[in-house]
């Protein structure tokens, strides 16, 4: 059954208000966010960016996706979006630019929108112990994991069906999972990823708004706020094309701090359409 806008707000409602799970220590992060990052002084997104007025930070269990995402590192204030060939995409005073997150974004043209989603996903996974259960839908139909990959399984098309076969040799660690996710970016796009399953109940950091296509896009909320009334807020980050930083984007009113309406349409910068509520989605895995 669809849930109404009407009852996304009540659900938001019974959310608390208070964000009472901290941040991360510089020596958690380092283990939180294992890819090498440019900045050596740890500043989490939730502390550059207070709630706004009125607003309280829902809250968030520690160790969650939620929580997770809520303190990614951020490069120095005044950072440029850049593009995987090192090319200024966004100047750093850019009007639709908040913060740009201390992510490396490889040296190929892959990591754009819907990969730099899966590239969180799997990395949140990864740090919290569990990267097996990293398994996303692929080109072929069907979910595609790493529980698969470290085995040494690939996709093979055998006939008119795709099955996954011995192809390589076993490998595991932090390299091993950082070639599966390359290899699952150059597989899949947002056209898959409109599979994951609708928001039926209430938002959570890490909820996407996705629209398929080529090119389609998809933007992912990396922390949230409410009032006392029930209205909320959003930070909305993103990667786009060519591959480049993932990035915090700020509102129409140069906020960063996007207005979450249920069923009212959702506009973020750069991309030309607007978002709709039914075009939110979770990821399953």
């Amino acid at each position: 059954m669809r849930v109404s806008p009407l009852c996304l707000t009540v659900c938001l409602a019974s959310l608390s208000g208070v964000a009472s799970a901290a941040p991360p220590s510089a020596a958690e992060a380092a283990k939180l966010y294992r890819w090498k990052r440019t900045r050596a002084q740890y500043e989490p997104l939730s502390a550059r960016f207070a709630a706004p007025g009125g607003f309280e930070r829902v809250e968030t269990k520690r160790g969650s996706y939620g929580w997770w995402l809520r303190h990614l590192p951020l490069r120095a204030k005044g950072t440029p979006v850049r593009s995987y060939r090192g090319r200024e995409i966004l100047p750093g005073d850019h009007k639709a630019l908040a913060a740009v997150v201390d992510m490396d974004v490889g040296r190929r043209d892959l990591q754009q929108c819907a990969d730099t989603l899966m590239r969180v996903r799997g990395e949140y996974h990864f740090a919290s112990g569990k990267p097996r259960r990293t398994r996303f839908l692929w080109a072929g139909g069907r979910r595609f994991g790493y529980a698969h990959w470290i085995e040494g399984k690939r996709p093979v098309k055998q006939g008119r069906r795709w099955v996954f076969a011995k192809k390589a040799r076993a490998c595991r660690g932090y390299r091993c999972f950082r070639r599966y996710l390359t290899y699952m970016f150059a597989w899949t796009g947002t056209i898959h990823q409109m599979g994951e399953q609708r928001v039926r109940g209430a938002l959570r950091i890490g909820d996407f708004f996705i629209q398929g296509g080529s090119p389609g896009h998809v933007v992912v909320i990396v922390d949230l706020a409410r009032d006392k009334h029930g209205k909320l807020k959003a930070m909305i980050a993103q990667g786009y094309m060519p591959a480049q930083d993932m990035h915090v984007m700020r509102a129409p009113d140069g906020s960063p701090w996007f207005d979450l309406v249920p069923g009212s349409p959702v506009r973020t910068p750069i991309w030309s359409n607007r978002f709709e509520w039914k075009q939110l989605r979770r990821f399953k895995y």
